[in-house]
């Protein structure tokens, strides 16, 4: 059975634009910002790894530690 798990994540090209005054040129400034994502996923290291491919790192996304969901 699937559980819930969050994970926060926000994204440090944005953060870093921000912070030189500027806008980034793909994603909205709320990105700069940590947003709680919620997955659901059989365990957390498999919540971790559909978060990564919906939020890569190589994009400048920095993901924060898992937790199951209350």
């Amino acid at each position: 059975m699937k559980k819930s798990y969050e994970i926060p994540v926000y994204n440090n090209e944005v953060r870093l634009a921000i912070s030189n005054r500027q806008n980034h040129p793909s994603f909205a400034a709320s990105w700069a910002d940590t947003h709680l994502i919620t997955i659901q996923a059989h365990t957390a290291e498999e919540a971790l790894n559909i978060c990564r491919r919906k939020h890569p790192e190589k994009l400048g996304f920095v993901l924060g530690d898992v937790s199951e969901a209350i």
